[in-house]
């Protein structure tokens, strides 16, 4: 096999796979209402690219396109050498479609719609490789047959290759002709040719400029049709125009040169209708991006105000982190005098209630002391545990139900302007079984409470360093140290050696109430040292909460079409963009003309 066979038969399989790719897009309902929109005339088309892509070895099939009384059926005739189909000069001839094709043509293979046509089997050389069609008039004035005059065109064009564009110097600027045209020319090759060059002035160069903008055009012919007729007639050589366009249609659509030109017209067609509902999709961008930043702006609006809450109340417990933050430390310190002292401190309620136990003398003073006690070990536990379960139990941070109906109806109204059927959004919304933005405020909650453990462990390290527990632990004993010294010396050396008296009452309540009033200094000193840091860290707690993206969304349904509507602008955008890609490795016809693919409309 050839190399141009590989290469051709490896550009036919990428535009298979890009057809299909386009069937299968958005591969999936979506509430968004462009993108339904932008499927059906999608899949409108589809059917007439494929139909295109099976003929690609097949012979053309060459239509006649212009205005009633340009010369279609003549100029049919002259280019053919012979008079097959009949032709008027004003008053439209042609009502039906007329099919020419040549005896050794398997003209069903082409599949074309061939009710209300009438078929010309004819030798002429230029029907070897195409098949030509004189088609009705779009824009004859005859009320019996207008509209299916124009029916019968519409329903031929689909399935032509190329159109033979005919005008006069009258008829060049019909606007009822340019939106049939414009119609039409999607997935097609052009020719453009000026008849009646016997009788009217050449007005070609206006004609190219008129079409500039819609078309891409090479090259425009001028032929007098009726001369070039009776010169072949009578056996003498084409001349003028009419020779240069019959040699121009013979060496453009051969058979070497019809599997190009109609791959030509299937990228053209695709791409041509990827535009357009490419186009579609993007007339709805700035307010699906308005959607997604109001979104945005909500959720974070909302995350933020529970961080705020969740800042005041882990500053109003302030006393719960202190209790959590010392047994961290504690915890870490071990075993030294500073952290027996913090020990103490935090069992003090405990051991009071033992010393009135001891001190009881009656049953019901001990079942008293008893239930005292209780509640107070109770009430330290439960404050524990409070601790513990602060973040994921603050039913205060979570938002109003109220609050969200509100900001849904908000969004709705948003999620109209871009395209979305709330209807099926809001059905969507009840059938679910949690709360909307439930999802949103258990992962802010999850977050916070890890959050939280993480500063108290990061603060309880912080404040167990090696230099800060040796420093408070050195400070602290200073003075229990000096009284040790104190009293050792007064009752192993001052007694025994100068007999001095030992050291009364009057010593030892004063140096306790001191060694009382130490204690609590270092404890108070301390627990500032925490409290100061404590700030600092809720603070920051709060910004990273802020600043976090969660996963879930305040409104997931709203959110996850949003993001599903995008995601099918990108794909439709890679397919046009594919396209694009196929069609410039494609080489182009550059003799033919085309529709610019900017302007075109598919039929």
């Amino acid at each position: 096999m050839r190399q141009a066979e590989l290469t051709q038969l490896e550009m036919i399989s990428h535009i298979d796979r890009l057809i299909d790719r386009c069937d299968e897009w958005p591969g999936d309902s979506s509430a968004w209402e462009p993108a339904q929109r932008a499927r059906h005339f999608l899949q409108s088309v589809l059917p007439r690219v494929r139909t295109v892509r099976e003929r690609l070895q097949l012979p053309l099939v060459v239509a006649m396109f212009g205005g009633t009384g340009t010369g279609k059926s003549s100029l049919v005739n002259a280019l053919l050498g012979q008079e097959v189909v009949t032709a008027g000069r004003q008053r439209p001839t042609t009502t039906r479609p007329q099919i020419l094709v040549h005896p050794d043509i398997n003209f069903d293979l082409l599949q074309l719609p061939t009710e209300d046509c009438d078929i010309h089997r004819t030798s002429a050389p230029l029907l070897e490789d195409l098949v030509i069609v004189d088609c009705p008039d779009p824009d004859t004035s005859e009320n019996d047959d207008a509209t299916s005059n124009l029916e019968r065109l519409r329903r031929f064009l689909p399935h032509s290759d190329v159109l033979i564009y005919t005008s006069t110097q009258q008829k060049y600027r019909s606007a009822n002709v340019q939106d049939e045209l414009r119609e039409a020319a999607a997935g097609c090759k052009l020719v453009f040719v000026q008849t009646h060059a016997d009788r009217d002035v050449d007005i070609r160069d206006d004609w190219k400029k008129h079409l500039t903008g819609a078309y891409e055009i090479p090259d425009l012919f001028f032929v007098d049709s009726v001369k070039g007729l009776q010169e072949q007639l009578n056996g003498q050589p084409v001349s003028g125009e009419l020779g240069r366009l019959q040699n121009f249609l013979l060496h453009q659509l051969t058979s070497s040169n019809r599997g190009r030109i109609r791959r030509d017209n299937v990228l053209d067609l695709l791409y041509a209708t990827l535009s357009r509902a490419t186009a579609l999709l993007h007339e709805f961008q700035p307010a699906l991006q308005k959607l997604e930043a109001e979104l945005a702006k909500n959720s974070r609006g909302i995350q933020e105000q529970m961080s705020r809450q969740l800042q005041e109340d882990l500053l109003g417990a302030r006393q719960l982190w202190e209790r959590r933050l010392v047994d961290a430390v504690v915890r870490r310190w071990g075993s030294s005098p500073f952290s027996w002292l913090l020990r103490l401190n935090h069992s003090l309620g405990t051991l009071l209630g033992s010393f009135g136990l001891m001190r009881a003398r009656t049953t019901a003073h001990i079942a008293l002391l008893g239930l005292t006690q209780g509640a107070r070990m109770w009430k330290q536990h439960q404050q524990e545990q409070d601790f513990s379960s602060m973040v994921s139990d603050l039913n205060d941070l979570a938002v109003s139900e109220t609050e969200i109906e509100e900001k849904r109806l908000v969004l709705n109204g948003f999620a109209r302007q871009a395209g979305f059927e709330t209807r099926k959004l809001q059905t969507e919304v009840g059938e679910q079984k949690r709360p909307v933005g439930s999802e949103f405020q258990a992962e802010f909650l999850s977050d916070a409470q890890a959050e939280v453990d993480e500063a108290v462990e990061r603060l309880g390290k912080k404040n167990s360093k090696s230099h800060v527990k040796l420093m408070y632990d050195l400070l602290f004993l200073i003075y229990p140290g000096f009284l040790l010294w104190r009293i050792g010396k007064n009752f192993f050396w001052d007694s025994f050696v100068f007999e001095e008296p030992i050291l009364a009452a009057d010593f030892y309540i004063p140096a306790g109430v001191f060694l009382l009033l130490w204690c609590g200094l270092f404890i108070m000193f301390f627990t500032r040292r925490l409290r100061r840091g404590l700030k600092k860290e809720v603070r920051d707690l709060v910004t990273r909460l802020i600043d976090r993206r969660l996963h879930h969304d305040m409104f997931p349904v709203l959110q996850r079409e949003c993001q599903q509507a995008q995601a099918h602008s990108i794909e439709l955008a890679e397919l046009e963009e594919e396209c694009s890609a196929l069609r410039a490795e494609q080489p182009q016809t550059m003799s033919l003309g085309a529709p610019r693919p900017a302007e075109v409309e598919a039929g």
